[in-house]
């Protein structure tokens, strides 16, 4: 499935995943965080994902990394891929050009600081850019995020075991799940990832980082 674009006054990005079909024993699925980093959720979140040995992608908040420094190194240096969540949280389609380029430009300042080499991954705050900026974005190879999985809007969240069947249920493969753990319902998304990890290997998945199931290139700057 392609991605759907609205072009009335901003690009909408999310819920549609193009994906390639491979072997049933090479299934590819991704998770994804937004938000944070913030102190306690961000260590058990790492500790899990190490225990485990899942490889995933960490959308950062730029003011989030400036006053949690520590997470933000943490997550850096555990190797994960790292992308941009804007920095103020603002809703980038109603942006000017210039101010919409400065809030992605400062997170991945920022996340070079804490010695992040890779170009970002983009995703914008409430999933949508303005077209201009999507031009610049995709003129300049960067990731945009995709996703067709998002458990908060179909199960409580309240509940590890129905986080985990729900994405069971659903997972296909080059499913990308974007979760948002950072400010809610973090401890559940913890206690979660033990059961996503059983129950989606015993059906033959394994975990990539965002950037194995879209390729995108390029190595130029914003």
């Amino acid at each position: 499935m392609r991605i759907i674009i609205f072009t009335v006054s901003s690009i909408f990005l999310c819920l549609s995943l193009a994906v390639l079909a491979e072997p049933e024993e090479k299934k590819r699925i991704a998770l994804a965080f937004s938000g944070g980093p913030v102190p306690g959720i961000t260590e058990s979140l790492l500790h899990q994902l190490e225990a485990l040995q899942i490889p995933t992608t960490f959308f950062l908040v730029g003011k989030d990394m400036e006053r949690y420094p520590n997470q933000t190194h943490a997550i850096v240096s555990a190797g994960h891929q790292v992308g941009s969540h804007g920095y103020s949280y603002v809703d980038l389609a109603n942006l000017p050009l210039s101010s919409a380029k400065a809030e992605i430009k400062k997170t991945c300042l920022l996340l070079q600081h804490h010695g992040y080499r890779e170009k970002p991954a983009i995703l914008p705050p409430f999933g949508r850019i303005s077209e201009e900026l999507g031009s610049l974005l995709a003129a300049q190879n960067f990731e945009l995020a995709q996703w067709d999985l998002e458990p908060h809007l179909h199960v409580d969240m309240s509940r590890p075991e129905l986080i985990a069947d729900y994405i069971v249920q659903n997972a296909k493969d080059g499913s990308v799940v974007m979760l948002h753990p950072m400010y809610a319902h973090g401890k559940e998304v913890a206690a979660a990832l033990p059961l996503i990890h059983a129950q989606t290997t015993k059906q033959g998945f394994y975990f990539v980082s965002l950037d194995k199931v879209t390729d995108t290139g390029g190595d130029r700057n914003l």
